[in-house]
């Protein structure tokens, strides 16, 4: 069942009205609930047009227009029937009171079947079945990547996201990364009331009590570096022995109830044995996998990334495989290969982003869109959203990803929702970060 919206609003609200009340400030509200004994998490956002989204369990994500924000909230806040009813019949123009009952009943349902924890798993793109068909914008992203830093660069950054209402936070936390800068940086997030996930090598993981701490903390969600079933394969790409750390990472990822994402990237030596990898998760149990691409346009073929061809044909075969093993699989958009970098160092940097509801987020503020070239819309910490929204790097991201690009040649692939796999400009191109 979808959150779909069917009112329209009585009459336009201006500041001096009375129906100027029934308005919800825009901004992000988190409830906990009990679900048969478990906590269920739920972050509503509020956007300044008064439509927003429902964040359920960092999982599902439904849109709302404004009658289903009001509804979403005031169920979310335990408010009887009866007020919700007449906050609906006094707002939104020809409402019955019959019409709105049944309203209020279908998001409580909604409601009590996204409070399931089962399948939690990082917010999905925006093309994923979890939204809803109501054609509402996104009027800021839902998650944020920040490569890790010290508490002082990084604190300040997650209570501005708070502010902007930007409910998901991604640690990206490279080769030796300080364990307690980390710790600290979910403590706060969870703090908050965001939604906190890391992404991570099972050997950097494995230091120490780090895992054990960053389930204290709250974590909700590690992303471990997953190359192939076969270690040589993973081992020459991830560093020496990490294949057995990354073993042993998912499996205690799941001892202590995360939720654990393995994070494959595809090139040349790891799609070989792709359907053998798929099925060597799934025997672990680890059933969500996070899938980007290291590429390279046809003219600048090198050894290692595969062609823009070559990634559609992999996406057929990874999205057949996931689908046949039941493998919840999100694409991360495909990064641009650097012939200036070893094919391993790409690798183990991973994505800039972990979808196109994300944005990437350095430690001073900068903001990179998920795709493109690496240049900055803006820096969050000196400005408002809007200001960044507008830049025309961000614009023409934007631009493409809102654009449908599903086509007669491959029909019905997920890694299409948002741009074509074949165009290098649809790619993340980080070549001029450095």
């Amino acid at each position: 069942m979808k959150l779909q919206d069917l009112f329209v609003p009585r009459r336009k609200i201006s500041a001096g009205s009375p129906l100027a009340a029934a308005r919800i400030e825009p901004g992000l509200y988190h409830y906990v609930r009990d679900a048969a004994g478990t906590p269920a998490r739920f972050h509503l956002r509020v956007d300044s047009t008064d439509t927003g989204l429902l964040v359920a369990n960092a999982a599902a994500v439904a849109k709302l227009r404004a009658s289903g924000v009001i509804i979403a909230k005031a169920v979310l806040e335990g408010q009887p029937d009866p007020s919700i009813v007449g906050r609906l019949t006094t707002v939104f123009r020809g409402v019955t009171a019959d019409q709105a009952r049944r309203d209020v009943e279908r998001v409580r349902d909604v409601i009590s079947k996204l409070e399931s924890p089962k399948d939690s798993y990082p917010i999905l793109n925006m093309a994923d079945p979890a939204f809803s068909s109501v054609d509402v914008p996104l009027e800021r992203p839902l998650s944020a990547d920040v490569p890790l830093a010290e508490p002082e660069r990084i604190v300040p950054l997650l209570d501005r996201l708070w502010e902007l209402a930007i409910p998901h936070v991604t640690f990206v936390a490279g080769e030796g990364c300080n364990p307690q800068w980390l710790i600290r940086a979910v403590e706060r997030t969870e703090d908050l009331g965001l939604i906190a996930g890391v992404r991570i090598r099972g050997t950097d993981l494995l230091q120490g009590t780090l895992l054990a701490d960053l389930a204290t903390a709250g974590v909700d969600h590690v992303d471990v570096l997953y190359l192939s079933r076969d270690p040589s394969v993973h081992d020459a790409l991830a560093g020496a022995g990490d294949h057995g750390a990354a073993v042993r990472a998912l499996s205690e990822i799941q001892r202590c109830e995360i939720c654990a994402v393995a994070e494959v990237a595809l090139v040349e030596t790891t799609l070989h044995a792709i359907e053998e990898t798929i099925e060597s998760l799934v025997a672990r149990d680890v059933i969500n996998a996070a899938v980007f691409a290291v590429a390279a346009p046809e003219r600048e073929k090198a050894e290692g990334p595969l062609s823009g061809g070559a990634l559609v044909q992999a996406a057929m075969l990874v999205e057949e495989s996931a689908e046949q093993h039941g493998v919840r699989l999100i694409w991360y958009p495909p990064l641009r290969f650097d012939p200036r970098l070893p094919l391993a160092q790409q690798v183990r940097r991973g994505p800039r982003s972990s979808g196109d509801s994300a944005i990437r987020l350095e430690p001073d503020g900068t903001v990179i869109p998920g795709r493109g070239p690496w240049q900055p819309a803006g820096n969050l910490m000196a400005g408002d959203w809007d200001s960044i929204r507008n830049e025309p790097s961000y614009q023409a991201y934007r631009r493409r990803v809102e654009t449908d690009t599903h086509c007669d040649t491959c029909p019905g692939l997920a890694i299409c929702a948002a741009d074509c796999p074949r165009h290098p400009e649809g790619w993340a191109d980080d070549r001029g970060k450095d």
